[in-house]
């Protein structure tokens, strides 16, 4: 009986999940067993065998939840890299690799070190973007010195938009992506996909304007393996056709 009981707790929470009904934490286990009219026990089971098949994971002290694929969509109207990434309901953590100022010339890109032509230094930035201990990005973002006074003294492990719109009252009226495959033959790709631990990427490369003043740029190469790099349209409408 206990395990029929399993069975039928395990795809009553299944069913849940794929209607929308949990997105991201699920009940606790006392109020799962309360829910199906069952133990602890027999609950922990089917919890079991769903953290088995990938679809539930649990952080010790925090609860269960559903582990939704991770995705990122460059062209969305968030700007906040880290905002865009919370709608995967996922823990995302920074990790700062390296930080400084550098000469333009030492951009490898030659569409964002055009953006900083005339500057004698840029503030380089290289963290990693993590979920659950996997590293699924590297970013690494370039700051206009003239606009971003006291830089060095900054904590880099929140979001990066946070910090230009609250603490530099900066925001773009020109955003522009450039998607590229990974370039293998140059040492700094090769170097991008040891970082991620895959040559499954895509880099994602993105100029702030204000004013026709560049003031940010950031390369952004993610993983494609494990994450998806989803982009959403909405067609639009002219007397109930798609034009």
């Amino acid at each position: 009986m206990k395990t029929t009981l399993a069975a039928s707790i395990r795809e009553g929470i299944r069913l849940r999940i794929e209607t929308g009904e949990w997105e991201s934490r699920i009940p606790s286990e006392p109020e799962l067993a309360m829910l199906f009219g069952a133990s602890r026990e027999t609950v922990r089971k089917a919890l079991a065998a769903l953290e088995a098949e990938g679809l539930l994971y649990r952080i010790h002290g925090k609860g269960t939840f559903v582990d939704a694929a991770l995705s990122f969509n460059p062209l969305s109207d968030a700007l906040s890299i880290t905002e865009e990434l919370a709608h995967s309901h996922l823990p995302v953590k920074n990790v700062v690799l390296e930080s400084g100022w550098i000469p333009p010339r030492e951009i490898p890109s030659t569409f964002l070190r055009n953006a900083f032509g005339e500057d004698a230094r840029v503030f380089r930035l290289k963290r990693l973007r993590m979920s659950r201990d996997q590293t699924w990005a590297v970013e690494i973002s370039y700051f206009r010195e003239s606009v971003f006074p006291g830089l060095e003294a900054v904590d880099f492990k929140g979001s990066l938009h946070d910090l230009m719109t609250s603490r530099y009252r900066l925001s773009p009226d020109r955003v522009r992506n450039r998607l590229q495959a990974l370039d293998f033959r140059l040492k700094a790709d090769r170097d991008l996909a040891g970082a991620l631990g895959s040559r499954q990427a895509v880099r994602v490369e993105r100029v702030l304007d204000r004013k026709r003043h560049i003031y940010y740029a950031v390369s952004f190469t993610m993983r494609t393996d494990l994450y998806p790099l989803e982009f959403t349209q909405l067609p639009a409408r002219s007397g109930g056709g798609i034009r």
